[in-house]
């Protein structure tokens, strides 16, 4: 019973731990241990170059690592404060289980949720006409010597008026819902980048002078700092709506939190101490050289951030997509 109340005080349902939750946590497990074991590998294969602080050093900016800790720590506790005492008018009608859904839902197939991913304002020959668009710009970028990124780039930008007129249709018709793809859609791209600055890493021999990942222009700690804020206050703003029913989001804002605390503190070093920053102290509060250090060096740090990041943030997103599927209404 306690531990029943303890789930409804967070405004979860007590159930049994099904099946599809165990597959699930496998799953989990499972990339967790192959990104694992990547690290390691690269760890003790592929140390990386780069410029490291002498041990004295190493502790100059200790305040401003407990500073960032204190603000997030702060910040998150006032907005589970804030949570709790809402929950009751913001989760006072959550989603309906398998078991209570009415009959025909009970038999979708794995894959009927997509039906809400579909395309609703952009018919399948715009979408052709784009692919084919984008494969031509691609190919003439890279035939012209064009560098990486802006080989990306031309394959990209195709795609961003489909993607903003059906962005803007799914906000409308699923408010907040659409603000949860559109993150997970920008953060599994993110986790994409971080994985290209892994693979340069090994690629050249872990010299991270030559590991900036694809668009290697927006590798400095401005852009870092500004993307993982909005992604920390975003999936804040996504658990005040989607929370109750939610749980694979609250242990992605848990690691995005971390996250913070380190971009915080890289951010300060890298604005207010550039020579710091540049002789070592981009390595940060967890890297190895860091503040408080550990065995990863930072590209390899901040792959496995993102990882705990985005992983559990695809499963809520799933998760949340089964559930307006069977809903059949706005969410």
């Amino acid at each position: 019973m306690q531990a029943g109340g303890a789930a409804r005080s967070l405004g979860w349902r007590a159930e049994g731990v099904s099946a599809s939750t165990v597959r699930r946590f496998l799953l989990f497990g499972a990339i967790l241990f192959v990104a694992a074991s990547l690290l390691i590998a690269g760890t003790m294969m592929v140390p990386v170059r780069a410029p490291v602080l002498a041990l004295d050093e190493r502790s100059r900016y200790r305040l401003v690592g407990i500073g960032a800790l204190t603000i997030v720590a702060v910040s998150d506790g006032a907005f589970f404060l804030g949570l709790r005492r809402l929950r009751k008018r913001l989760w006072s009608a959550p989603a309906k289980t398998r078991d209570e859904a009415p009959m025909q839902l009970r038999d979708l197939t794995y894959s009927s949720p997509l039906a809400v991913l579909r395309p609703e304002v952009v018919s399948g020959k715009v979408i052709a006409i784009t692919a084919v668009v984008a494969i031509a710009m691609d190919a003439a970028a890279w035939l012209i010597g064009l560098p990486i990124w802006a080989v990306a780039a031309a394959a990209i930008v195709p795609w961003i008026p489909l993607f903003c007129v059906e962005g803007i249709r799914k906000y409308r018709h699923y408010g907040l819902y659409a603000v949860f793809g559109a993150i997970t859609l920008l953060q599994i791209g993110h986790l994409g980048e971080h994985t290209v600055q892994v693979t340069q890493v090994f690629m050249f021999d872990g010299d991270l002078s030559r590991a900036h990942g694809v668009f290697g222009q927006l590798d400095f700690e401005t852009v870092h700092f500004v993307w993982d804020s909005i992604v920390w206050i975003g999936l804040g703003v996504l658990l005040v709506r989607f929370g109750g029913t939610n749980r694979w989001l609250w242990l992605s804002f848990a690691a995005s939190s971390l996250h913070e605390i380190e971009h915080l503190y890289l951010f300060f070093v890298y604005r207010f101490d550039p020579t710091f920053y540049f002789d070592g102290g981009l390595a940060g509060i967890m890297g190895s050289g860091g503040l408080v250090g550990s065995a990863l060096a930072r590209p390899y740090l901040h792959f496995a951030y993102n990882v705990l990041v985005i992983v559990p943030l695809v499963f809520a997103f799933w998760d949340q997509t089964v559930r307006v599927h069977r809903e059949g209404r706005s969410a």
